[in-house]
């Protein structure tokens, strides 16, 4: 073979050293087609099913594609698709492709690379939409799960089942996770583990003893289509085993447990590793309509652990374990038995919320967009947010965390522009109050509430509402994070510092909203070089450069805070700076003169 056809998980050709062949991609959908085909294909049929919406040009199509990869590989010793008169074939002596190796050789090979072949999906990209391509290619991922269930049974029920376990297990979270509802691949996963009541010291209080009677078989029915969680692991498979850790560990024996459940149904840990990775995870979440995600991550000998509901992307759980390698299988049973108790706690007093998003996926996907727009604090990407919120709106008009997500971005606008436009906040605060009717248990609400005022001067009223937000929901890091703004405003950098920590242990991501309440609580705490030192870890420190100004200008270093002062005034050339310090909301005439002096030696 010369050429190498990859349709997993990607779709490219590449020759024998490795280098990728620069061809069409429907050319190589037209390789994969052919491959997968037993005889020769008749032209018109390829050219019907590649370009089904222009017929009168489909075969000049069809010959245009097969022009551009001959060129594409001008060193071929004969053409990669074989014409005979009216029909095309693969040329299978200068063609392989990876779907090969799941069909031949020994049974524990194949299953290894079957359970590869699923889990990697067959054109990942190809398999929306309504095209016959698009219909061709979810018909050969069935196939590929129907082959990996046959094989599963076949190794199961042989005299390798016991060397062939740990694939065994893969291969039945793959098949759950196509099919939540067959009972026959079920039964092939280990029983789950008792529930153990002693559990590690956590952050927050366990889930009451009560909750581990709950059955996760029989908190549904098993015809009602169960809300699906994606684990995500804390680490690379690599960095794991270089650590020592059993962390990873835990969390494939968690996965295989919460498998076994009808309750749910458990995204593969291909998928989930796919996620954490991505950049676009709010589509990847859309494509595998995931409701809670198991987030977790490990800091030398300690493992953190949160639940979020994705569709407000709410922590509902958080709590973290100690890693003791002298301990690891009681810790495993352990840990299993708190997240799974918590995970089954939990969906059930969801039910109702994951039955409502999952009714209306296009608001909940929508509003995650809106979220994902969020972590740059730009003025455009505020402004795109806006415009996904309000698209959730049009989808759902009763959709409370939708107009909390307006009222966000309104707040943000105001900030970022410094222009004093009361009007933004206004809306603000209106928006909030009537998220907070549609629910009062919205602690999204509160919080858009808390902020909104904030900036309006009612600083009291801010206060006690991001009180109440956190009373709602005590490991929501959002919430934590703008009542630490708050604090900051009310005068007590301190509480706000250690809120902001708090909410920056529980979202370790940090996003660049939290390190600049961290460095406005650092800079009212006088510890100006820690407060820079925040400022530096944003991804993006422009909205912070006042603040930096002011830090640089208490250290004594005139040229740094210069540069910083520059870029505001470049952003915003008519920045008045005694305006704008009538304009925030200060409580404490100390602050205000602290904010005053700093800015004053920083050039403005």
């Amino acid at each position: 073979m010369i050429y190498t056809l990859t349709t997993l998980g990607t779709c490219q050709l590449t020759d024998q050293q490795d280098k990728v062949v620069r061809a069409p991609l429907i050319a190589l959908h037209l390789l994969a087609y052919l491959h997968e085909s037993d005889q020769p294909v008749a032209r018109r049929d390829l050219a019907r099913l590649f370009w089904p919406a222009h017929p009168e040009a489909a075969n000049t199509n069809l010959r245009s594609t097969l022009l551009r990869l001959a060129k594409a590989v001008p060193d071929a010793p004969a053409p990669l698709i074989l014409a005979d008169g009216t029909t095309l074939a693969l040329n299978r002596n200068l063609v392989s492709c990876d779907l090969e190796s799941g069909r031949a050789g020994e049974p524990l090979a194949r299953l290894k690379a079957a359970c590869d072949a699923v889990a990697r999906q067959f054109l990942p990209m190809e398999a929306q939409g309504t095209l016959p391509l698009s219909a061709w290619v979810r018909r050969t991922r069935d196939r590929l799960t129907a082959d990996l269930r046959d094989l599963t049974f076949a190794i199961a029920g042989s005299d390798r089942a016991a060397d062939a376990r740990g694939d065994i297990h893969r291969a039945v979270i793959l098949l759950l996770e196509h099919d939540p509802h067959d009972e026959e691949v079920r039964r092939h996963l280990t029983p789950a583990r008792p529930t153990v009541e002693a559990m590690p010291a956590t952050t927050a209080p366990p889930p009451p003893a009560a909750s581990a009677a709950i059955s996760m078989d029989t908190l549904q029915p098993p015809t009602v289509t169960p809300p699906r969680v994606a684990l995500l692991p804390p680490e690379t498979h690599g960095a794991a085993m270089k650590a020592g850790s059993v962390a990873n560990a835990l969390i494939e024996d968690l996965t295989i447990d919460l498998c076994a459940s009808r309750a749910v149904s458990v995204v593969a840990p291909y998928t989930s590793e796919q996620i954490r990775a991505s950049n676009d995870k709010a589509g990847l979440l859309e494509r595998h309509k995931v409701i809670y995600a198991l987030d977790t991550k490990r800091r030398d000998d300690m493992l953190f652990v949160q639940l979020i509901f994705m569709p407000t992307d709410e922590v509902v759980w958080a709590t973290r374990f100690p890693l003791d390698p002298h301990s690891v299988s009681t810790q495993r049973n352990e840990m299993a038995a708190a997240i799974k108790g918590a995970v089954s706690r939990l969906v059930h007093n969801h039910a109702h919320r994951a039955e409502h998003f999952t009714e209306r996926p296009e608001a909940y996907f929508a509003y995650l967009r809106g979220i994902q727009c969020l972590t740059d604090l730009t003025l455009p990407s505020v402004r795109k947010a806006r415009r996904h919120f309000r698209e959730a709106l049009d989808q759902e008009r009763h959709f409370g965390m939708a107009l909390a997500g307006i009222s966000r971005t309104l707040s943000l606008e105001w900030i970022l522009t410094a222009r004093g436009d009361e009007d933004l906040l206004r809306q603000a605060e209106t928006l909030a109050l009537k998220a907070m009717e549609k629910n009062n248990e919205l602690a999204d609400a509160y919080k858009e509430l808390g902020v909104s005022r904030l900036y309006l001067g009612k600083i009291d009223e801010s206060v006690e509402a991001l009180s109440s937000a956190e009373l709602l929901s005590p490991h929501y890091a959002d919430v934590l994070y703008s009542h630490a703004d708050s604090l900051v405003h009310a005068g007590d950098p301190k509480a706000s510092l250690d809120k902001i920590l708090h909410a920056m242990d529980l979202n370790p991501a940090a996003p660049d909203a939290y390190l600049w309440t961290a460095a406005g609580a650092s800079f009212f705490l006088h510890s100006y070089e820690e407060a820079v030192g925040y400022i530096q870890r944003m991804r993006d420190s422009s909205a912070a450069d006042r603040l930096a100004a002011a830090c640089w200008g208490m250290l004594g270093d005139i040229a740094r805070a210069r540069r910083c002062r520059n870029r505001v005034l470049k952003d915003n050339p008519g920045f008045d700076l005694e305006r704008w310090l009538q304009l925030i909301p200060i409580k404490e005439q100390w602050q205000r003169d602290l904010y005053h002096s700093s800015l004053k030696s920083a050039g403005f």
